[in-house]
């Protein structure tokens, strides 16, 4: 399989702020070592397919979808049945692109629900975060730079940008269950407007 260094982390402050908040929440998630939060109900996948099937089969019912997981961008075209032998030679490994999920939800979001997005990236953090946001037609975006100290994939803290229409807010380095909180309040506001 091809995946990432991403540990979930930040998936799971969010599930655990939105339910200390009182939402009843429903997460979805890749594999990790982190314990559920209590109260959550949760879905295990093990697939950017099986996630992509399991957020759009919960999405309509959701006042506030935040996309965290970093789910990768392409997958193996073709699952070999048995160990790939060794042979003479350079081998090929081709792919395709994966279901872009936060693009259909962005699509097919209904005018009351708030839609977050996160933009990982190692340069142009703003342009690429911002043309994300329109693109996906999220109502905000969670800009994070995989090249600073102290965040991106494995650690407890993070620094982001939290960009929606009309707004820029930076939250500094803080740990990942404060980072969930300043998310879930903006996008709280973002459902009042």
């Amino acid at each position: 399989y091809i995946t990432n260094h991403s540990s979930g982390k930040m998936g799971y402050a969010l599930a655990k702020a939105a339910r200390s908040m009182g939402a009843e929440v429903e997460l979805v998630s890749g594999k990790t070592e982190i314990m559920p939060p209590y109260g959550v109900s949760i879905v295990f996948v093990s697939s950017a397919e099986e996630m992509y099937n399991a957020v759009l089969n919960r999405a309509q019912n959701a006042d506030i979808i935040v996309m965290a997981a970093a789910v990768a961008d392409y997958t193996p075209a073709e699952k070999a049945p048995q160990k790939i032998k060794k042979s003479e030679g350079e081998a090929t490994l081709v792919l395709k692109r994966t279901k872009d999920i936060l693009a259909k939800i962005g699509r097919d979001k209904t005018g009351a629900q708030v839609v977050v997005g996160f933009s990982m990236e190692t340069e142009n953090l703003l342009e690429n975060s911002r043309k994300k946001l329109a693109e996906k037609n999220a109502d905000m975006i969670v800009a994070n730079s995989i090249a600073n100290a102290g965040t991106g994939f494995g650690v407890d803290t993070n620094a982001a940008v939290l960009i929606t229409k009309d707004s820029e807010t930076e939250s500094g380095l803080v740990s990942k269950d404060e980072l969930a909180r300043m998310i879930l309040e903006k996008a709280a506001e973002l459902c009042k407007k």
